[in-house]
């Protein structure tokens, strides 16, 4: 009987090694933070113009202004000289669209978009619901996704 049990034991071959277990961690080191101030939004090369990441509407940067934004809207007569208003997001640029997001005290928020360069901004439209036919047509996808009209 054991000459059977080694004979089966030999037919088997030699038992398979076991792989070395790592000695180092198996997950990567800690992460390098990245530069503490954002980027400058990247430009087209024309001026007035911001080129952002695809889908995404970056900080004007000043360009326009949110000063001109509440002057356009007081020259359309849909804010007076003396409204008491605060802008709460933006202008925020893709292309040569602007989206603007105002609170004026006891309404709903205003929504604003634009288009043109500083100083020769046209209104496209402004309301609690800025998805209008011309937005969603012809406005870049950041200024559309800022104001929620994709989808």
């Amino acid at each position: 009987m054991l000459a059977a049990v080694l004979t089966v034991v030999a037919a088997c071959g030699e038992p398979p090694q076991v792989a070395p277990t790592p000695t180092g961690p198996l997950l990567p080191g800690p992460r390098t933070p990245g530069p503490a101030t954002p980027p400058p939004p990247p430009t087209s090369g024309v001026p007035g113009t911001v080129t952002p990441p695809a889908g995404r509407a970056v900080d004007c940067a000043g360009n326009p202004s949110a000063e001109e934004v509440l002057d356009l809207l007081r020259e359309e007569a849909l804010l007076t000289s003396d409204a008491d208003v605060t802008v709460a997001d933006g202008p925020r640029c893709d292309e040569d669209w602007q989206y603007t997001l105002i609170e004026v005290p006891g309404l709903d928020p205003l929504q604003v978009v634009t288009s043109g360069k500083p100083g020769d901004l046209e209104l496209v439209t402004a309301g609690t619901d800025v998805c209008t036919v011309e937005v969603r047509v012809r406005a870049p996808d950041g200024i559309r996704a800022a104001a929620s009209c994709v989808g």
